[in-house]
């Protein structure tokens, strides 16, 4: 291990030392200069090692409340992906899924908070079970037993995301992938018609015509659920 990688990982530790553990206190600055400083300190650094460091130091910046969290561990999820650090990506995402449902919990006087913050539940979940759609195809023997422990944390997330927006057509999309792997071929065909037909409903013409083209994996006859 490098230099620069042993520095990585120091921060990363010292980060989690000092976000894990407490809520920040109540922000300092407006709401448009948190963002200012969310954008200039984390999500405008390059390049990708000097960002996750930078949005790891900003997460025990005082001058932020607690909503710039998952924000900021988004950022560092996302970050880790474009390196093919699939397991630091997941762990960020947990983390920023932590973070966004404490926030959630507290009380809004917008009206319109509750449904952004269904929608966006939705997506992070989704993301969260496309990173193990990568880990697993990526790092395991695609038939093994940990492969099908992932696919199934995987369908776990879709399910997830679909409990926040029942209409989230790519979630029902990579749901079928997950069952047709299970060998359930009903369910599968279920969720693409589904997948389809919310696409249409969205406007998404596009993406609902390649869905109608999917040919789905096969079946893995050891990951067959009685």
């Amino acid at each position: 291990m490098d230099g620069s990688s042993r520095g990585l990982r120091s921060a990363i530790c010292f980060a989690l030392v000092l976000v894990l553990p407490a809520a920040q206190p109540p922000p300092t600055v407006h709401s448009r200069d948190e963002w200012r400083v969310v954008d200039k300190e984390c999500r405008d650094v390059l390049p990708p090692q000097a960002k996750i460091r930078a949005c790891l130091n900003l997460l025990s910046d005082r001058r932020l409340s607690t909503a710039y969290l998952a924000p900021i561990n988004g950022e560092i999820s996302s970050t880790f992906q474009s390196l093919r650090d699939y397991d630091n990506a997941i762990k960020y995402k947990k983390i920023e899924i932590e973070r966004a449902n404490t926030v959630a919990e507290q009380p809004s006087s917008s009206g319109d908070a509750l449904p952004a913050s269904l929608g966006a539940m939705s997506l992070r979940y989704l993301e969260l079970g496309s990173l193990q759609s990568l880990n697993r195809l990526t790092n395991f023997n695609s038939q093994s037993d940990e492969a099908r422990r992932v696919a199934t944390e995987e369908q776990n997330n879709y399910n997830l995301a679909l409990s926040y927006n029942p209409m989230n057509y790519r979630a029902y999309r990579y749901r079928a992938e997950i069952h047709s792997l299970f060998c359930d071929g009903a369910s599968a065909a279920q969720d693409m018609e589904a997948a389809v037909r919310f696409a249409e409903q969205a406007g998404d013409q596009d993406t609902a015509r390649d869905y109608k083209r999917v040919t789905l994996s096969a079946c893995i006859p050891a990951w067959r659920r009685d």
